[in-house]
């Protein structure tokens, strides 16, 4: 047996030894003693050939050995199956773990926070064109949640009276489908429509997805300015969906008193300027902004809907409203959030590809 020959044994060998290590260290108790005891004699039988230079006789010790691993670890049916499984399980594991205690993500459903962060919207757009044809619509789907939607007539019929916002009553029976406000809209009340004719048609634009820090207000404090989720537990209006999450604008701390004077906001008698995106909300109009405006009246009435209205937080409140208050059901109706309810802070938006992709300002 020359040198290479011996070195590729040896490796081999070192592998036996170390699988016969591990099927003793994990069987140990509840295998045959007799098949353990087998296993360390097997093992002291080639370490003893092998210093005697015995290799013939090592490598059929190492061949016996792998017999007896077999018998003490027998091999499971479909074991790349299995792996694949344990794999994922693990995978899935993991990533719950890290939604559940460290990074949540989320996504914005409607405008409040426009222009900082966007919901869905819908453009009109009339027929497809070349990037909402395939492949070239997935990758448009895929990298920038846009796509072309269209609708179309179900059946033949006559188009009736609008019911609902953006739903129509159908002759001879039924409705047409709802579409979302925005679509181009293809007919008008009283049209009679046949099978397949298209009825709306628009460009869906997936709302910003962002993930949020779920352990910075462990270390520190909310602070001003930040952008932030909290839980709708314990808000008690009409208008405010019970147990789930909004994302606003951290705009009040504990113990300060804040009215709305067009477009500033107040605190505490003084017009807030400080962080440096309070003062972007009222002068930077190019990009969006517009200021604070007061609630409309609504029922119950809002909190903040008169000039002269005071909003007094108390020690465990925080105020959140939206960058859009023209189109935002924030703390101007309901008041405080109290600290227990806050999430965390919103971080970065991860999807689609934007101008705002990156780290949330």
């Amino acid at each position: 047996m020359n040198f290479f020959q011996r070195r590729r044994l040896q490796k081999q060998i070192k592998q036996v030894l170390q699988e016969s290590r591990h099927a003793r260290h994990m069987r140990e108790d509840i295998a045959d003693p007799a098949q353990i005891e087998a296993l360390r004699v097997l093992e002291r039988e080639i370490r003893e050939a092998w210093r005697a230079r015995n290799y013939a006789g090592a490598e059929q010790a190492a061949e016996t050995l792998i017999e007896q691993v077999q018998r003490v670890c027998p091999a499971k049916s479909h074991p790349r199956v299995r792996e694949y499984v344990e794999i994922l399980v693990v995978a899935v594991g993991v990533a719950m773990a890290f939604r559940t205690f460290f990074i949540q993500p989320f996504k914005i459903p409607t405008g409040s926070m426009e222009p900082t962060l966007y919901g869905i919207k819908v453009e009109e757009q009339y027929g497809r064109g070349l990037m909402d044809r395939l492949p070239f619509s997935l990758v448009s789907l895929a990298l920038f949640g846009d796509r072309y939607v269209e609708i179309r007539a179900a059946r033949t019929g006559r188009i009736g009276q609008l019911i609902t916002d953006n739903t129509f009553i159908f002759s001879p029976d039924g409705v047409v489908p709802p579409f979302r406000p925005g679509m181009l809209q293809h007919f008008q009340r009283g049209d009679t429509v046949v099978q397949g004719q298209l009825l709306a048609s628009g460009r869906v634009r997936s709302g910003d997805h962002i993930f949020v820090n779920k352990v910075r207000y462990n270390f520190r404090p909310p602070q001003r300015g930040d952008v932030f989720v909290f839980t709708t537990a314990g808000i008690d209006h009409p208008q405010v969906k019970p147990d789930t999450f909004y994302i606003k604008r951290l705009a009040g701390l504990p113990g300060e008193r804040i009215e709305i004077r067009p477009p500033y906001l107040v605190v505490d008698g003084e017009p807030l300027r400080e962080p440096e995106v309070f003062r972007r909300q009222v002068e930077d109009r190019h990009r969006g902004y517009h200021g604070y405006v007061l609630a409309p009246p609504s029922v119950p009435p809002p909190v903040l809907a008169r000039v002269r209205d005071r909003l007094q937080l108390s020690d465990t409140e925080y105020l959140a409203l939206g960058d859009n208050t023209h189109a935002s059901l924030d703390g101007r109706y309901f008041g405080g959030v109290e600290r227990e309810n806050i999430v965390g802070p919103a971080v970065r938006v991860y999807w689609p590809l934007s101008p705002r992709w990156g780290r949330i300002q």
